[in-house]
């Protein structure tokens, strides 16, 4: 089951504000406001720590600020990454033979373009890693910028495989992140931070696997983007993507740990484990899902909040609404509300 592509997902504000950022600074905050509105997010969210958008809304704002300041990074490095970038970045990777090959284009690609940072390709103990170094000491560190090219490094193999790629991990030099729940579809392995440099790590028989690929496969990867290289895939495997599996299936039950156990034939004790070890825990994993839910639905559907309480497993109303505020900083009516007026 493929998570993203079946499954409401949906953004912290980080991404939406760390999008807005240059827009605003270069454009002013109407360009910035009308961006909003094109992508149908609600200008309410951006006063809402925990709002959240949708994969949709994530697309269609990373389009409009990338055609306005025709920047397909969005003003996140010291130069501009003109439109057309990934088009000639992915056509000079086509007829590599394996993706480590691709992945040393890849890299030198980059390095002809980045003023800030340098990529930096090598393999040792059966993994490949690109690593992204600064190449003068104390540069300034922009989140978003990072995992946006780590983020576009996963993607893009995956495509090129046609599969998903499972990364050994990822680590960052910034700090873990309020957002850091994203993570477990954004990038399908071991996350760190406080690291030395930004790395991502991928095992070497994946990276020296045969692929071949067409050029109208490749337009409709460039037509869709930057959906596909953004969200490729979740780690099938990650209890994550089992649990969300399970939980969506039974969605209207309560469903307790034991009975996801039960279902995935393991004991609770090993289930709370692997929580720990992707940096998470069942409740915020099943919250998380209810939360996504919603917020599709609010936004896409006009459903009551009542109904739409029932339908996620909550005794009333009241309780959905609390626990809605809880993980949004805003209601269920306000959040409709906010999301019409955006449209």
């Amino acid at each position: 089951m493929n998570l993203s592509r079946q499954s409401p997902l949906t953004l912290s504000a980080h991404f939406l504000h760390g999008m807005l950022r240059f827009i605003r600074m270069r454009h002013g905050k109407d360009v910035a406001t009308r961006a909003l509105a094109s992508a149908s997010i609600p200008q309410s969210l951006l006063d809402q720590p925990d709002a959240r958008m949708t994969r949709e809304q994530y697309v269609a704002l990373y389009r409009t600020v990338a055609a306005t300041l025709d920047d397909e990074m969005l003003g996140l490095w010291s130069r501009p990454i003109r439109g057309g970038t990934l088009k000639y970045l992915m056509l000079s990777l086509m007829d590599a033979p394996t993706v480590l090959v691709a992945f040393n284009r890849f890299v030198r690609f980059w390095n002809l373009l980045l003023d800030d940072y340098r990529l930096q390709i090598s393999t040792k103990n059966n993994l490949v890693r690109l690593a992204l170094v600064e190449r003068t000491s104390g540069t300034q560190v922009t989140p978003l910028g990072h995992e946006l090219i780590m983020k576009l490094a996963h993607g893009i193999a995956s495509w090129l495989l046609g599969r998903e790629i499972i990364l050994h991990r990822v680590e960052f030099s910034f700090a873990r992140p309020r957002h850091v729940d994203d993570y477990a579809f954004l990038f399908p392995g071991a996350v760190h931070f406080d690291t030395r440099v930004t790395s991502i790590y991928f095992l070497y028989q994946d990276c020296a696997e045969l692929f071949k690929r067409e050029k109208h496969e490749l337009w409709a990867f460039l037509k869709r983007a930057p959906g596909d290289w953004t969200f490729s895939a979740l780690h099938h495997g990650s209890i994550v993507a089992k649990t969300r599996e399970y939980l969506e299936q039974n969605i209207a039950r309560a469903v307790t740990i034991q009975d996801l156990a039960e279902a995935l034939h393991t004991s609770v004790r090993t289930l709370n484990r692997r929580f720990a070890e992707e940096g998470t825990h069942f409740q915020l994993v099943k919250d998380g899902l209810r939360r996504d839910i919603a917020v599709h639905r609010l936004t896409n559907s006009n459903t009551s909040v009542a109904v739409l309480a029932f339908d996620l497993g909550f005794s009333d109303a009241s309780g959905f609404c609390r626990a809605f505020k809880h993980w949004t900083g805003s209601s269920p009516s306000d959040y409709r509300k906010g999301s019409r007026h955006g449209e």
